[in-house]
């Protein structure tokens, strides 16, 4: 009791360095609002969802797997910490955020650092880079800026977010290497696949009836990260063995800015048939079932939350170039 009295009366969860940044208000309060407003979406699951979606299709298929990889894992872990730690956020907080779940360590910070880190990593533009790292380390601010976490939740945030980012590097370097095999290894995910899902399995053991409501929104992250990680390892066993082996790469088509031109149609041609598929298949299979769980009595069933996310990561990983696969024979997948 002592420690935890300590804790909340020292400066890493005090209402100082938060009220601190706000001394500027008067002159730049409204621009600081608005970015830290920006980076509360870029670190959402909303927009991760669509990133990890918008890389797979249009960009690197294993560069998804691998951002997947990074983002799902990392959400167990922050979410888990969450429930374990049970450290409450700053009093009051915006509501128009609707943060529930326990404070610490902050799931924005530690999200931003594995994603933007791992896209910095392996997208070598210097542009990007850049945009990235200003992500990075604007996120901390950002969360205390709109008062939704500590200094001492931000910090943990960003170290455990760098563990974890050079973790998930160091194993992908190492198993994940520059081959030149495609990027779906039916061998060596056979195994690999079963075991992950199982563990996604593991955190519904945690739900319970009597949990708190911040235990339960916790424990909520846990499992729509485990669900969605669940999906993509069960897309990578069905994938390979429902796709003909010379849809197992893809990319975009060369743009060439000549309007009129062949590869100019082509290019968008591809990109807007791509663009549909994957709408069609991310309202048929997220939003159309999460207007109905919340009309039904199950809105706040875990278990079914895990099962929507599983669904989800499935028919991202397999639904959505199996139909582009039956689209004039493949034509806008196969480029």
């Amino acid at each position: 009791m002592k420690e935890l009295f300590l804790a909340e009366t020292s400066l890493w969860f005090s209402q100082i360095p938060l009220d601190s940044l706000h001394f500027l208000d008067p002159s730049l309060g409204g621009f600081f609002f608005v970015i830290s407003t920006i980076c509360h979406y870029l670190g959402g699951s909303s927009f991760f969802l669509g990133l990890i979606s918008f890389v797979y299709i249009y960009y690197r298929p294993k560069l998804a797997f691998e951002l997947s990889l990074g983002l799902l894992t990392s959400g167990i872990a922050v979410s888990l910490c969450k429930f374990y730690f049970e450290s409450p956020r700053p009093f009051p907080y915006p509501e128009a955020f609707d943060e529930k779940a326990f404070g610490l360590p902050s799931g924005h910070v530690y999200s931003a650092v594995v994603v933007w880190g791992l896209l910095a990593y392996r997208i070598p533009k210097l542009w990007f880079r850049v945009l990235s790292i200003l992500i990075i380390l604007f996120m901390p601010l950002s969360r205390m800026y709109l008062k939704v976490h500590y200094l001492g939740d931000v910090t943990m945030g960003f170290g455990l977010g760098v563990l974890h980012l050079t973790i998930v590097m160091l194993l992908l370097n190492k198993f994940y290497a520059k081959k030149e095999e495609p990027f779906i290894f039916t061998n060596q995910y056979r195994t690999l696949g079963l075991l992950g899902i199982v563990v996604t399995l593991l955190p519904i053991t945690l739900d319970s009836p009597f949990l708190s409501e911040e235990h339960h929104h916790s424990l909520s992250g846990v499992l729509m990260a485990s669900g969605a990680l669940g999906g993509f390892w069960l897309g990578i066993l069905f994938y390979p063995r429902l796709s003909g082996k010379e849809f197992f790469q893809w990319r975009m088509p060369e743009m060439n800015f000549q309007f009129g031109s062949e590869s100019f149609r082509t290019f968008w041609k591809t990109f807007f048939v791509r663009l549909v598929v994957l709408g069609i298949v991310i309202f048929m299979f997220y939003v159309l079932p999460g207007i109905f769980i919340k009309k039904s009595i199950w809105k706040d069933d875990l278990f079914l939350r895990y099962i929507r996310y599983l669904v989800v990561g499935f028919a991202l990983v397999c639904i959505v170039p199996l139909v582009l696969q039956k689209i004039q024979k493949g034509k806008f997948l196969q480029n």
